[in-house]
């Protein structure tokens, strides 16, 4: 799963697609199951990269989303 490769809008739905079925398949790997605690992993990454600049892309939320998997 590699969100840098995430241009267009297909490429985010097939990206959430992905995501959503390494969740069902790989629950064990996921730091944050819940809603909650992904969307607040979203949060924090968002708040501390540096590499999300203000101008957003299609990558760059797919990276967001990809960080609320596991970022602490």
């Amino acid at each position: 799963m590699n969100s840098k490769n995430v241009s267009t809008k297909k490429d985010l739905i097939t990206f959430l697609n992905t995501l959503r079925h390494d969740l069902i398949e790989n629950t064990a790997s996921w730091e944050n199951q819940t809603l909650e605690s992904f969307l607040e992993a979203m949060e924090a990454w968002l708040s501390d990269s540096n590499s999300a600049s203000s101008t957003p892309t299609w990558s760059i939320f797919a990276t967001s989303l990809l960080a609320g998997k596991a970022y602490e």
